[in-house]
């Protein structure tokens, strides 16, 4: 960024300061104000400093003089400030027809001036003369100022930025999965901006914590693919990291007043991605009511569904593409969903497309999602399922003491039957959970044969005699041990040595078992018809104890 020494001496506060030689070179930029006084501090400047001194080691020693002028030209520094009136009467000629022919700006500093004064004034011309660029740049831009336009602002701030400090610029939208890189001609590397709420790379780097407060980190490649460093500054919001901020240091490492730019857009940045979250977070509100009336039917055609989302300024649903129901039910003590709608809105951020699809809460324990799968050529179940483990973890992470269910209905190509599939998404959650039960997410699809059944009818009294052969075993001393064997022998294709491995049984212990199970219960394993029935009682099993 810097500022030019020619901007300085021009500020109401530098009115006082003279030049004394090396005018030709104030356009030169100083990028930090150091304060020099000790015979060989000047071997430690790193180039672009505006450099002030009291003149105490020059007085009698105009070779130490010339010395520090010459490093200070050769590691570009901006200018020498001087309190000539000090211990310097005079400058001696030799030295201002150096700094004349360098050149190199030579400035006489008042006697009764503050270095600390010195300092906080070159700062705040160079904090003032950036933030007056954005309000011109702002000004300039009515994109900007569109309330409705924060992707537009987000990308005006990453422009700014990369002006000011002339380097490459990327922000990283972690929730939308899309980079903005200023300019646009600069390739970025995919592999260097994961979409992750975890900076993580696939290749040999270094980590540089830079600030602690803005968990603010260098990154330099070390794999050898001769990529220049970046800097890389996360937007946060209530501990979710939403986007990232990368500096590419394409040509040499930001300065000081770099530094300055560069907290003033993540703080902008940091403003709009709340105005954003909390937009979202205020209307999420109202889709709860909205997918209460689409899954009931009262939402029976479009006209009416058109009617209920012109309520919503952030929905994008396109109604003319099908859509599938995923149910998520929480069980635990004293469930209340709603009063975890932060905790499981952070869960589906980052896994979810926003315009793709809406959630909503229905009661205390369930949740439905309702899911735009137009992007979907093919296997539309089994990507949604991968892409539902990785919310699943998300949930119980952020919400430890619930134990979710998911349910994936069928797709539908009309969004007014979102009823049919939703209805089909809780019964692959209940039915599932007897048929599958070490899955946590089933589909209705799975369920094939068993879909059939009718989820008011899972009740005992509603088995009656269609379960009458199995109840005996129930009243059995060791029936859960009758239970196990008839469960295992099934399994193995009523093979008994096979289902005697399993057990970890001797073979004449289940046929000895396998024996009684048919007395007591009157029915003909050697029969596929009555074996079938009896492996789905057992699938019920837990229902039909009850």
């Amino acid at each position: 960024m810097g500022v030019t020494v020619r901007e300085i001496l021009q500020s109401q506060y530098f009115s006082d300061y003279r030049v004394l030689a090396g005018k030709e070179a104030l356009d030169l930029k100083a990028q930090a104000v150091v304060l020099f006084d000790a015979p060989d501090g000047y071997k430690w400047f790193k180039g672009k400093e505006f450099v002030i001194t009291s003149g105490y080691l020059f007085k009698d020693n105009t070779e130490l003089f010339k010395e520090v002028i010459m490093h200070l030209f050769k590691h570009k520094s901006a200018a020498l400030g001087v309190k000539t009136q000090r211990y310097l009467n005079e400058v001696p000629k030799e030295i201002i027809d150096l700094c004349n022919s360098l050149p190199l700006p030579l400035i006489d500093i008042p006697y009764d001036v503050p270095w600390i004064d010195v300092i906080n004034a070159v700062n705040s011309i160079a904090m003032n003369r950036y933030i007056n660029r954005i309000n011109d740049r702002n000004h300039n831009n009515s994109l900007f100022v569109n309330p409705h336009s924060l992707s537009k602002k987000i990308e005006q701030i990453g422009i700014n930025l990369s002006h000011e400090i002339m380097s490459p610029v990327s922000i990283v939208d972690i929730m939308d999965k899309k980079i903005f890189t200023y300019p646009s001609t600069y390739k970025v590397r995919g592999d260097c901006v994961p979409f992750s709420q975890h900076y993580d790379l696939p290749f040999n780097y270094q980590k540089e914590v830079m600030c602690d407060n803005l968990n603010m980190f260098r990154i330099k490649d070390l794999s050898g693919n001769s990529c220049c460093p970046w800097i890389v500054v996360p937007i946060t919001l209530r501990d979710m990291t939403v986007s990232n901020l990368i500096i590419w240091e394409e040509c040499e490492a930001i300065d000081y007043y770099d530094m300055f730019a560069l907290r003033l857009s993540y703080t902008l940045l940091l403003s709009i991605y709340e105005q954003a979250y909390f937009a979202t977070s205020f209307e999420r509100r109202f889709y709860d009511d909205f997918i209460k009336s689409l899954i009931s039917g009262e939402l029976d055609s479009k006209s009416k569904v058109i009617r209920a989302l012109a309520n919503f300024q952030q929905s994008s649903l396109m109604i003319d593409n099908g859509f599938i129901c995923i149910c998520i039910r929480a069980e635990g003590e004293e469930v209340s969903l709603y009063t975890n709608r932060e905790k499981i809105y952070r869960s589906f951020l980052f896994d979810l497309p926003k315009k793709k699809c809406i959630l909503g809460i229905i009661n205390d324990s369930t949740m439905v999602l309702l899911y735009d799968i137009s992007d979907f050529k093919k296997d539309i179940i089994r990507t949604l399922k991968l892409n539902l483990k990785n919310i699943l973890k998300e949930l119980e992470a952020n919400i430890p003491n619930y134990y979710f269910k998911i349910g994936i209905g069928d797709p539908e190509k009309d969004i007014c039957n979102m009823k049919k599939s939703y209805m089909e998404a809780l019964k692959a959650i209940e039915i599932g959970s007897y048929i599958y039960p070490d899955s946590r997410i089933v589909a209705f699809e799975d369920l094939g044969p068993f879909g059939l059944i009718r989820v008011e009818n899972m009740q005992r009294k509603s088995f009656g005699s269609n379960f009458k052969n199995i109840y005996p075993l129930l009243d059995e001393e060791n029936a859960e041990e009758l239970l196990e064997t008839l469960k295992a022998f099934l399994e193995s294709e009523s093979n008994y040595n096979i289902a005697a491995k399993k057990l970890y049984l001797h073979s004449n212990t289940v046929r000895y078992r396998i024996g009684k199970i048919q007395q007591l219960c009157n029915i003909d394993l050697e029969d596929s018809t009555e074996r079938l029935k009896v492996e789905i009682a057992l699938k019920f099993i837990n229902m039909v104890k009850k």
